[in-house]
Formats: structure tokens, C-alpha cells, sequence
């Protein structure tokens, strides 16, 4: 009898592992990662860690004039992109001159801030030209100038599952 209780004790001790080790593995939640999925090919072209609070910044040339245009991103703490701000060399077609939002000229720039517009996503069809490069907290991430031109991007915070999952 005793020989059968320690036979139990110990399957249920292995069982027990396995589930642990397995749950470790592919269900526990592992972190948030950036991602620039390419929607052409099916493939991710970048993944990085990311939490709130980080800040995010994109570079355009804007316009048939090559105006600089940047903008300024905020990770919220339900994982989307907030606004904070545009800055761009003048005002012209496409570039969003009313806006009811603090506006300020410096360096050359004209600054809007205080935007808090907030995107779960981003959606991008690219140009090899015009769109230059993407930051995570002043780390330059990635140049949209190595993608083919008129690439289709999606930009999305994804939740990690597991330390050895893919996604």
C-alpha cells in the first residue's frame, strides 16, 4: 500500500512539473513586443519589447516641397499609441494647420502638441522615398527605406505568451 501511495505521489509530482514547465513555457504571460508586420510578404519585419510608457517617434518627408514632418507617440498603459505631438517644416496641403491644440514655431518646426489622439494600430503603405525612420524611446528601430516601396505595414503592440511560444 505504501509502495502504491508513493508511486501516486510521485505521478502527481511529475504531472504537476510538466503542467508547470508547460504553462511557463507557452501561456504565461511573457511581456509586450512592437511589431511591424509586413501584410504583402506575411512576415514580421521587426519585433522589439515594449511597455508603457515608452515613447515612439516616425519620420517623413512630407509633400512635393520634401518637408520634414515628425511625429511623437506615447505607449498608453492599455498598450495603444497616443499623439503627443507633430512637428513640421511649414504649413501646406495635408498638413493639419486648425487644430485646436497647443502650436509653438522652434528650430525651424512648427510644433503641435497636447494632440492625444490615440491609434490601437498603425496602418502604412510605405514609400522607399519619403518615409524615413521609426524610434523607440530616441533608438533608431527601423528605416522604412529598407522595405520595397508601397509596402503595406501594420504596426501593433502584441502580447508575448510563454517564454519559448513565438507569439
Amino acid at each position: 500500500m505504501k509502495k502504491l501511495q508513493k508511486h501516486i505521489w510521485a505521478g502527481v509530482f511529475i504531472l504537476t512539473a510538466v503542467a508547470g514547465f508547460l504553462w511557463w513555457a507557452f501561456f504565461m504571460p511573457a511581456g509586450t513586443d512592437f511589431q511591424l508586420y509586413d501584410r504583402d510578404r506575411d512576415q514580421i519585419v521587426l519585433s522589439v519589447p515594449i511597455h508603457a510608457g515608452d515613447r515612439l517617434s516616425l519620420e517623413i518627408e512630407h509633400s512635393f516641397e520634401h518637408i520634414p514632418w515628425y511625429e511623437y507617440y506615447t505607449v498608453t498603459e492599455d498598450y495603444q499609441f497616443n499623439l503627443d505631438a507633430i512637428a513640421v517644416a511649414g504649413y501646406g496641403a495635408g498638413i493639419p494647420a486648425e487644430m485646436d491644440v497647443p502650436t509653438r514655431i522652434e528650430d525651424g518646426l512648427v510644433w503641435m502638441e497636447e494632440i492625444n489622439s490615440v491609434f490601437p494600430r498603425f496602418s502604412w503603405i510605405t514609400s522607399d522615398k519619403y518615409m524615413k525612420t521609426f524610434t523607440l524611446n530616441e533608438q533608431e528601430i527601423f528605416d522604412f527605406r529598407s522595405l520595397p516601396d508601397a509596402s503595406r505595414i501594420r504596426g501593433e503592440i502584441v502580447k508575448r505568451r510563454g517564454y519559448l511560444s513565438d507569439v
